[in-house]
């Protein structure tokens, strides 16, 4: 199977302090891939280098068979779009002028469709904001919306980029039960087709949505399987699961 991000020895230290060692992963194509570890693993330094919001040390990223090692974040916008563990939507906006402002930043990184029309740019928005059930909320500010509502609006802009690789920083974080499970739901339905990479601690949720589930434990993957070859994995019971694994 083809790969969709693929990454090669990648190294960040921060001064004398090395939060990255030579990180190695796969992704194919299609795939939702999910990123687990405990706290200060480095999950989200790692996140930062795929988007552009730092550069590696050492090693590569390859992106949809693209090298982006050390690109910013508007030339990757193309291949990929992230989503950050604290909300990042345009509270003065509505809602649908957040989504506008993701399709039409889609639209404008691709030579050929930098004239795309309004009536388009529009249609992009409302289909995103249908799949994200946030319809009857089209004209709310932004910020008036829930926690969970703000959240489903975050990976309906990351969606609506209509980038292939989707990145997804602890997309449940701060969610009561039932407000996960929504969101796991809207985040099958809304993926498909898509390729994803999701940072969680959730770990019901991990085990549920994840097709593969890699380790990342003091800056190194430690193992990479299927949700079932994780749970039994000795080493990652001991490192990181715990009472997870039973």
């Amino acid at each position: 199977m083809s790969a969709a991000l693929e990454l090669h020895g990648l190294t960040r230290r921060f001064g004398a302090t090395r939060v990255l060692r030579g990180v190695d992963l796969h992704v194919a194509e299609g795939e939702r891939h999910a990123l687990i570890g405990p706290n200060g693993a480095g999950k989200s330094t790692l996140f930062d280098l795929i988007s552009g919001r730092a550069r590696p040390d050492d090693g590569r990223i390859v992106a949809q068979g693209i090298d982006i090692t050390g690109k910013p974040p508007q030339r990757v916008s193309r291949l990929l779009a992230r989503s950050f563990q604290t909300t990042s939507v345009f509270g003065g906006l509505s809602v649908l002028d957040n989504l506008r402002c993701a399709a039409l930043g889609a639209s404008s990184s691709r030579f050929f469709d930098r004239w795309l029309p309004s009536r388009r740019i529009d249609e992009r928005a409302h289909a995103m904001l249908d799949a994200i059930g946030l319809t009857e909320r089209a004209d709310e500010l932004a910020a008036r919306l829930t926690y969970a509502e703000q959240r489903a609006l975050d990976l309906g802009i990351a969606l609506a980029t209509d980038a292939p690789l989707i990145l997804l920083d602890e997309p449940t974080a701060g969610m009561n039960r039932a407000e996960a499970t929504r969101a796991l739901a809207l985040i099958r339905a809304t993926t498909e087709r898509r390729t994803l990479l999701v940072i969680e601690h959730d770990m019901d949720a991990v085990f549920s949505l994840a097709d593969r589930i890699s380790v990342l434990v003091q800056g190194r993957v430690i193992a990479t399987g299927t949700p079932a070859a994780i749970r039994a994995n000795r080493d990652v019971r001991e490192a990181y699961l715990g009472a997870f694994a039973s």
